[in-house]
């Protein structure tokens, strides 16, 4: 791979991973929020939603960083595969 698409495919890669994190913290405390009050099923419905959405956000960031530290390998290595 080219040194420039290595470099321009991890600039992308860590705005996303920044957004993911901003987003699991966003969405996590927002589920914590609902949680704690007076039970309904409803906001519990929406805090077991938020909690999916958080697991699911996590997985995307262990993916991301992966690809992160292959593509950092790469471009130590010289931009070629």
């Amino acid at each position: 791979m080219q040194k420039d698409y290595i470099t321009e495919r991890l600039k992308f890669l860590i705005e996303l991973f920044k957004l993911c994190w901003f987003a699991i913290f966003a969405v996590g405390g927002a589920s914590v929020s609902l949680v704690i009050g007076q039970f309904d099923f409803q906001r519990w419905a929406w805090a077991g939603a938020g909690a999916m959405l958080v697991l699911a956000l996590l997985v995307l960031v262990w993916h991301t960083h992966g690809k992160m530290l292959h593509l950092w390998s790469e471009l130590q290595k010289g931009g070629t595969p």
